[in-house]
This record gives structure tokens, C-alpha cells and sequence, in this order.
């Protein structure tokens, strides 16, 4: 039987990426099946178009564009990037994706930066509008380009870089975290671990940005154990932000057992260092609602008491309301009754201490609720009528309060009973 605690206030080389392999979220080329004559257009050289673009010179032998027809190209396609976003102000979008569409493959002409920056530029605006053929013809062109680039180069790397930022704006995550994982792993065989720490972070944001909230968890991880092993002092500070990501995004999981042996490290580095001492009470709640979801109510209130003794200790009402609340819960849960009374009471006190007039309004709320509950009629409407006196202060839930109050007072065992006095108005509906 759980009982109260008595509270008081006191490797290089050509990369190779593999396809996406998660339907949904993350994986718009494979959202569906694209027309093979739709797809294949789009991905063959503009040069080798029959007839070609109006914008592409036609010499009457196969050669390259010499530097005056790109010169002409790059500002035709200027002025079409102009055109297109026009037509987006003006919310003709289907006109506007076509010229967009257009120029980015055109761009392709001017070399890989002008045509990054294009598709950089146009991405986010696809994606907004759920694009999906554009977004899937825009990732399978990435696709064509990227095992062309070379890891052991810094400036393939740079623009590998670019790339894996512009699959994730495309949605195409799982590509994403690949590339993203071969940029770490080649940072850390160069030993980079400086890169290696930060091409880790990234892929950790990118996998909690699209909501896959175990691989998350698990490269926060993998950052806690490397700055860990390192053990400077100054990298303190990473590996509590560090074990906040984790903890985190296994709470997201739904992963409690794992949160919790995630959240005992932070709380060990919470006490081992005085300036971060107001921050236990709020981990420990944080602790005691995760042992509450795997049903182990035992720890689950020794860890609610722990917090609240911490959290008035060092003034921090809120957290130590916060707690009261959860244990009252879990207290209404096993219809432990007196033990519920006992934790609204010390409730209200902190309430007043903290001068926190709708959290009061809402105890006595649940203290009238808690008093009908176990027929104590009586007790009721004197928690609804402080109620009401708060709630005519603050402009809010006069009508409700007024309502239960009125429908106590007409029921037979309250009659007769002397009772609280009744706020200025209390029966007039607000």
C-alpha cells in the first residue's frame, strides 16, 4: 500500500548511397510510382532534347555551349526564376512549379553550384505545397549527381554537405541520414572529431525534425558516450545538452525504461554541480511520470515526494504544484481519499505562496469534485464558493462555479448547514 510522505513547506572513395527504405514520412521518391517518360525527361541532358528548350541555342552541329550562350542562358534563366515567383505571389502555383521546374533543370547547364543553388532555392516552396512528382523528379536528380562526388575530396564534401541539407528539405530523410552518416564516419577515419561530433548533431536534429524519435534517441547517444570518453571538463556542458536530446526523444518513443536510465545520468551530472542544483526538481517529476507510465506507482510517488521536497527547498513553486498535482492523481487512482484531501490542502498552500490565483481557482475545483466524490456535500460548496470568489476576481468560470454552487445549495443535505459566506454576487451569472 503506497502511502503519503508528510509534506511541508519548508572509409574514402566514390560514395554509395542506399535507396530510402521507410514508406512515409521521410521518402517522397517513393511516395508513388512516377510516369517512366516523366521521370526520364526529366533527368536527361536539356542538351540532347528534341526539340530544345526555346531558351538553348540550336547550332547546326553538336558542340558545347561556348561562354556568351551560358552568359545568355544564366540571365534568361534569371529572368524566368523572376517570372515563376511572380506567378507564386499571385497564387497561380501550378504555373509557377512549371517554370521552376524548368529553370532548375536548365541550371544544370551552368555547372553543380548554379544548379544546387536553384534547386536549394525552390525546395521549400515544393514542399510547402505538397509537390510530390516535383519533390520526387527533384531527389532522383540527386540521386544522379551524388555518387559523382568524391569523399576523399574537401570540396566534394562541401557540396555533399549541401546536398544532404537539400534531400532533407525534399523530405527525402532516410537519404538524408545516409549521407549524413558517411560524412561522420569519414570525418572520424580523417580523426576530425570535432566533425565527426557535429556531423552527429546534425543527423540527430535531422531524425527528431521528422519525427523518428528512435534513431534520435539513439545517435543522442552515441554523442553522450563520445563526449563522455573524451572527459574534458569544458565538454561537461555537451553531455548534459546531449543527454537532454536523448532523453527527449526517447520520451517521444515512448521508450520510459530507456528515458529513465538516461534521465539518472543527467540527474547524477544535475548534482555534481552546484549551479545546476535548481534543475533537479523539474527531472525528477520528469522521472516520477515516467515510472507512472510503466505503472510503477511505488517509485513513481517516492520520486513526486523527492521533487517537491527539492522544489520548495529551492522556492520553485511551480514544479512543486506541478508534483502535488501528479500525486493527487495517483493518489485518485487508488482511491486513497484522505491521502487526496491531504495533497489539495498542501496544494492550495503553495498556490498562495506563489500568489498563483488560477492554479487556487482550479484546487478548489478539484477539492469540490474530490468532497462530492466521497459525500461531503458540505465541504463542496464551501470549495465552490471560494472557487467563485476567485473566479469573479479573475473574470473567468464565474458561470460554472455559480452553477454548482447553486445546484449544492438546493439539494436536501445541505440545507440548514452553515457554510462559508458567499462572495459579492455570487449568484448572478457573470
Amino acid at each position: 500500500m503506497l502511502s503519503v510522505l508528510v509534506l511541508t513547506l519548508g572509409g574514402t572513395g566514390l560514395l554509395e548511397l542506399g535507396r530510402p527504405i521507410r514508406l512515409g514520412l521521410g521518402s517522397p521518391a517513393l511516395a508513388q510510382a512516377l510516369p517512366p517518360e516523366v521521370r526520364d525527361r526529366f533527368l536527361a541532358d536539356p542538351l540532347t532534347d528534341d526539340p530544345r528548350d526555346p531558351l538553348l541555342p540550336t547550332p547546326t552541329v553538336e558542340r558545347p555551349l561556348s561562354p556568351l550562350e551560358l552568359l545568355a542562358l544564366e540571365q534568361a534563366l534569371d529572368q524566368l526564376a523572376r517570372e515563376a515567383e511572380t506567378l507564386a505571389e499571385t497564387e497561380d502555383s501550378e504555373a509557377a512549379q512549371e517554370l521552376w521546374m524548368r529553370e532548375v533543370r536548365l541550371r544544370r547547364l551552368l555547372g553543380l553550384d548554379a544548379e544546387l543553388e536553384a534547386i536549394d532555392r525552390v525546395a521549400q516552396w515544393l514542399r510547402d505545397r505538397s509537390a510530390t512528382q516535383a519533390l520526387q523528379l527533384l531527389s532522383l536528380r540527386l540521386d544522379q549527381i551524388t555518387p559523382s562526388l568524391d569523399l576523399a575530396h574537401h570540396e566534394d564534401r562541401e557540396q555533399l554537405e549541401r546536398i544532404t541539407a537539400i534531400y532533407a528539405t525534399l523530405g527525402s530523410v532516410e537519404t538524408a541520414a545516409n549521407l549524413r552518416r558517411s560524412l561522420a564516419n569519414v570525418a572520424l577515419d580523417r580523426g576530425d572529431t570535432q566533425e565527426h561530433q557535429a556531423q552527429l548533431e546534425a543527423l540527430a536534429l535531422l531524425y527528431a525534425e521528422w519525427f523518428y524519435f528512435p534513431e534520435a534517441a539513439a545517435t543522442y547517444g552515441e554523442l553522450v558516450a563520445l563526449v563522455t570518453d573524451h572527459g574534458a571538463a569544458h565538454q561537461q556542458d555537451d553531455v548534459i545538452r546531449f543527454l537532454v536530446g536523448q532523453i527527449e526523444n526517447l520520451d517521444f518513443a515512448q521508450q520510459f525504461e530507456a528515458a529513465l536510465m538516461a534521465q539518472q545520468q543527467l540527474l547524477e551530472r544535475y548534482r555534481a554541480e552546484e549551479t545546476r542544483w535548481n534543475q533537479v526538481a523539474g527531472l525528477q517529476y520528469a522521472m516520477a511520470q515516467n515510472h507512472l507510465r510503466l505503472g510503477d506507482l511505488e517509485s513513481a510517488s517516492r520520486q513526486y515526494q523527492v521533487a517537491y521536497t527539492n522544489a520548495i527547498e529551492g522556492e520553485q513553486f511551480e514544479i512543486a504544484a506541478q508534483t502535488l498535482r501528479g500525486l493527487a492523481d495517483l493518489y485518485r487512482q487508488l482511491e486513497q481519499w484522505p491521502d487526496v484531501d491531504y495533497l489539495y490542502q498542501q496544494l492550495l498552500a503553495v498556490e498562495r505562496q506563489a500568489l498563483d490565483a488560477y492554479g487556487l481557482m482550479d484546487t478548489f475545483d478539484h477539492l469540490g469534485q474530490l468532497y462530492e466524490q466521497t459525500d461531503n456535500p458540505v465541504g463542496a460548496l464551501q470549495a465552490y464558493t471560494e472557487g467563485l470568489a476567485l473566479a469573479q476576481q479573475l473574470h473567468h468560470r464565474q458561470d460554472y462555479f455559480t452553477e454548482q454552487i447553486q445546484r449544492l445549495s438546493a439539494s436536501p443535505e445541505v440545507e440548514g448547514t452553515s457554510t462559508l459566506p458567499m462572495p459579492p454576487h455570487a449568484g448572478a451569472v457573470q
